[in-house]
């Protein structure tokens, strides 16, 4: 999806990065390495309830398990609501800048990501959950969408509502809409979600008959991810709470009343591969190859596997 170098990709993000790390100080115990026990709880595997879990590595203050049922990945423990709710309310809101930065990237996988949905779902109401400052919306908006959306960061709900979108500055719980859904998208956003099930009934129901969810979530299928491990920058220790496999999001979906429609992968990070293969930085490596790795393989036989770095999939309601 993009052919400059990781390094000049991730130079640009590195701003944001360094935002995330100055809001988690406050949740860190310079004792422990890890942050304040009060602040987490333990819980079984979120797709399957089970306590099947794989010890993998630690990260940035968090441990990251993997299911040995359903191959997710995520993190145990984690914050309590109370404290995860207060972490993104107070966040920076440094992900607009750089959407913006890179707007032909996300122009290029907003687009794909709507017309995934629009080869499904008849044109109506959009809601976006976690809309930042509403850049896809634009685009939905664009292309004839009435559009929706969620944000709890306050100072991007506000940028979004200024562009003409209607915005809702806290949980999709507490909103009530007036007529059904034909299309509610998380982009980046499921993986954040503690309790993917809740959300994935509550939006069911708000949802009109031939109406869809889209998801695009970081793969614990990916093969920069399995490759990299904690050196991926898909771990975080603190925001990606689950990192679905398709096996995993599949068997959810299922449980909450929807089907597959459709999934692709995006982004291959062949660079960052290529970087890490010559005992470099995965990021801020020298590697301008961002074509072939490992002798050929390119971004197309890539996502013919699907272990690209994320997935895009559209759900439908069952029967």
């Amino acid at each position: 999806m993009s052919s400059r170098a990781p390094k000049e990709i991730h130079e640009e993000r590195l701003k944001m990065h360094n935002a995330n790390v100055a809001n988690r100080v406050q949740y860190f115990d310079p004792k422990t390495g890890s942050f304040y026990e009060n602040l987490l709880e333990d819980r079984p595997c979120p797709t399957c309830k089970t306590n099947h879990e794989q010890f993998l590595f630690f990260k940035d203050g968090g441990r990251y398990v993997k299911c040995t049922e359903c191959d997710i990945v995520y993190l145990n423990p984690v914050f309590k609501d109370e404290n995860l709710e207060k972490y993104y309310r107070t966040n920076h809101d440094l992900q607009s800048e750089i959407v913006a930065n890179d707007g032909d990237f996300y122009t290029n996988i907003y687009s794909k990501g709507l017309r995934a949905i629009e080869r499904v779902a008849p044109k109506g109401n959009i809601l976006d959950i976690g809309c930042s400052a509403g850049i896809f919306l634009d685009l939905a908006k664009e292309a004839g969408w009435k559009t929706f959306g969620v944000e709890l960061n306050e100072r991007e709900a506000s940028y979004a509502t200024a562009k003409g979108h209607t915005i809702y500055n806290k949980f999709l719980n507490e909103v009530t809409f007036e007529a059904p859904l034909e299309a509610i998208c998380l982009w980046d956003v499921f993986e954040h979600l503690k309790d993917g099930e809740v959300y994935l009934k509550d939006m069911k129901a708000l949802l009109s008959e031939k109406g869809v969810v889209f998801l695009q979530i970081p793969s614990s299928d990916s093969l920069a991810a399995k490759m990299l491990r904690e050196k991926c920058n898909m771990y975080d220790g603190i925001e990606h709470v689950n990192l679905y496999s398709y096996k995993s999001i599949e068997k959810l979906a299922l449980k909450c009343g929807f089907e597959i429609e459709s999934c692709e992968t995006v982004i291959g990070e062949i660079g960052v591969m290529n970087n890490y293969l010559n005992y470099d930085d995965p990021y801020f490596g020298n590697s301008t190859n961002t074509k072939t790795f490992l002798g050929g393989l390119d971004e197309k036989w890539l996502h013919d596997q699907k272990m690209g770095y994320k997935m895009q999939l559209v759900l439908r309601k069952k029967g």
